[in-house]
């Protein structure tokens, strides 16, 4: 009897048990699912583009080309020596870098063996100047004598023409010898041609020079500085540059240039015009060059730090060009495809207009027509844009801070 009890017993947990589980876990589900907390709702959060916007207004607008080039002077010279000699001084200031002025002696070549050579000229000039005051003397007898005792007309070797001929030619040649050994005895000493400044020295106290042969200095002009800026065709047309024709008449315009260079990690600028344009347009670049023009680059200015412009710095020039009396200058940024500005409308949307560019640059976008004053522009470039774009407008000083949304 016991074992019966037992059996059934067994019977009930291996088979009533695990079907109490299964329907109590299901109980428990649909519990939790009809009591289940109902889960506040909230609004929907945008995350909006924001961007920036600047108020149109149209101005009178000089235009202007930009360009760089590298500096050289106006003038540049290979000093080398007309006589032969050693060099027997030269100036504290004959150094690459030293300053000096027109006629400052650079180089003394000893002068000795020159001096000799005028003084022996000058003996043979005293000579030839006698014999040729004799001769006229001589001739002058003899024409008188004639006159006196001849008849018809006397032979030139008679009137002693030849001999005055030979006599006043030795004297000529002994004058150009005299003034020659001056001339090589005033380029013993070689001088300043101008004021300027040594590039580069090739020769020393000691040295051996000959004449025509060898190279004493490099030299350049420092009262002004040239730089050859190219131009492209196209910046032309916003520029009033000065010109010449085969008929000599010229256009004597003379553009503002502001040119700037570098020094140290600081800025400086210096103030020149263009001075000329050359004849000829780069054929394998289509570029035009013009050449500008910066006075006394090397002065140091009053109440100034400015360092001198160097012959060899790289700058960066601005030339003034023509002027637009009405136009709006806009960043490039705000430029769009297709020459379209975004601008915001009274409603607050977005409004494309397109507008006639009439130059352009990294920074700066010329527009002269399109826009109207007071128009608020999009500056902040956006991965894309609809017409009628609405956006939340929010002051920020002098740029309004604009929350796009799409409608």
């Amino acid at each position: 009897m016991s074992d019966k009890k037992e059996s059934l017993l067994l019977r009930l947990v291996k088979y009533v048990l695990p079907i109490f589980f299964i329907f109590a876990s299901f109980g428990i589900i649909l519990a939790a699912f009809v009591f289940k907390p109902v889960p506040e709702k909230k609004e929907t959060i945008q995350v909006l583009p924001v961007v920036e916007i600047i108020e149109a207004r149209s101005e009178p607008i000089t235009l202007e080309a930009r360009s760089q080039g590298i500096v050289k002077s106006r003038t540049e010279t290979l000093l080398v020596a007309e006589v032969t000699g050693r060099i027997q001084s030269i100036s504290n200031s004959f150094f690459a870098g030293g300053y000096f002025k027109k006629g400052d002696p650079l180089i003394e070549i000893d002068p000795v063996d020159y001096r000799a050579n005028l003084a022996s000229s000058k003996s043979r000039l005293a000579e030839a100047r006698l014999s040729y005051e004799q001769e006229k003397a001589l001739a002058d007898q003899a024409r008188e004598d004639w006159e006196s005792f001849g008849r018809g007309e006397g032979s030139d070797l008679t009137l002693r023409k030849p001999q005055l001929e030979r006599a006043k030619a030795v004297y000529e040649s002994a004058l150009a010898g005299v003034e020659m050994a001056e001339r090589d005895l005033e380029r013993t000493t070689v001088k300043a041609p101008y004021d300027g400044r040594i590039h580069e020295k090739f020769a020393d106290i000691g040295q051996m020079v000959s004449a025509r042969q060898s190279q004493l200095a490099r030299i350049y002009s420092t009262d002004t500085a040239e730089i050859r800026l190219p131009i492209s065709l196209k910046d032309i047309e916003y520029l009033d540059l000065p010109g010449s024709y085969s008929n000599r008449s010229t256009n004597d315009t003379k553009p503002r240039v502001i040119v700037r260079g570098s020094y140290g990690g600081e800025q400086y600028e210096w103030e020149g015009v263009i001075d000329r344009t050359e004849g000829a347009i780069d054929p394998r670049t289509r570029l035009s060059y013009v050449v500008a023009k910066i006075e006394e680059p090397y002065k140091k200015g009053e109440n100034s730090d400015r360092p001198p412009l160097k012959v060899g710095l790289f700058v960066e020039a601005s030339i003034q060009g023509k002027r637009i009396d009405n136009a709006f200058q806009i960043p490039r940024k705000a430029l769009r495809e297709n020459n379209t500005v975004y601008t915001v409308d009274q409603e607050s949307r977005i409004v494309f207009k397109d507008v006639e560019v009439y130059q352009t640059d990294t920074e700066w976008a010329i527009i002269t027509s399109g826009l109207e004053d007071g128009d608020r522009i999009c500056i902040t470039p956006l991965e894309y844009a609809v017409m009628g774009m609405r956006v939340e407008r929010e002051s920020k000083e002098s740029i309004k801070v604009l929350k796009a949304e799409i409608n």
